[in-house]
């Protein structure tokens, strides 16, 4: 009977080490530098760092809330992460269209070839209609009269053939500038299937 008084509480002992080890509390430091805790978030802690306290030992740090300026800050980064992943994917997806395209650097070249060709046909048609309107202009502008006023029909003429002409070179200056963004558009295409391909460019 005397052992069995003694075993028991041997028995109860581990059952209210844990229990003890357990307890919880949160804690921060203050505006002074003194930590402060309890049971639940201390007031004094709510706009700062504290940390979960269990069994003596930190388990848990929770960062004090961002300022506005903070928040701005943290945002930005965001964006200009996901900005930054966006932009790897994309080059990872025009990377696999240029090798899906194109079987040989070649191929790239014959492609290249085709569509300037098309583009500088476009052009030459556009600037032989411009001549046309030059000349069609110096052609009325023949028929105006050295004195008096011109005549309604003329002047319309002319009014009309000069809007012409400045469209149609509109024209040929912004098939110019897509020539040469095709162009350098091609020679980085070019460089980058080369690189990705490890064919010879020669």
């Amino acid at each position: 009977m005397l052992l069995r008084a003694l075993i028991l509480p041997l028995f109860l002992l581990p059952l209210a080490v844990p229990a003890q080890a357990q307890s919880r509390s949160l804690c921060c430091n203050d505006a002074a530098g003194h930590r402060a805790c309890g049971d639940t978030l201390p007031q004094v802690c709510y706009d700062k760092t504290y940390f979960e306290i269990v069994g003596g030992r930190i388990v848990r740090t929770v960062d004090a809330p961002m300022t506005p300026e903070q928040r701005a800050k943290k945002d930005a980064e965001l964006r200009a992460q996901r900005d930054k992943l966006a932009r790897e994917a994309e080059a990872r997806r025009r990377d696999q269209v240029l090798l899906e395209s194109y079987a040989t650097v070649s191929e790239l070249d014959r492609r290249r070839d085709r569509d300037l060709g098309n583009l500088e046909g476009e052009i030459r048609a556009s600037r032989a209609r411009e001549a046309d309107l030059m000349a069609q202009g110096l052609k009325l502008e023949k028929q105006i009269p050295d004195k008096g006023r011109v005549p309604k029909a003329l002047a319309e003429n002319i009014a009309t053939t000069q809007a012409e002409l400045e469209s149609i070179r509109s024209v040929i200056a912004a098939k110019q500038r897509e020539m040469d963004q095709m162009r350098n558009r091609f020679d980085t295409d070019r460089k980058r299937y080369i690189e990705l391909s490890g064919q010879s460019g020669n």
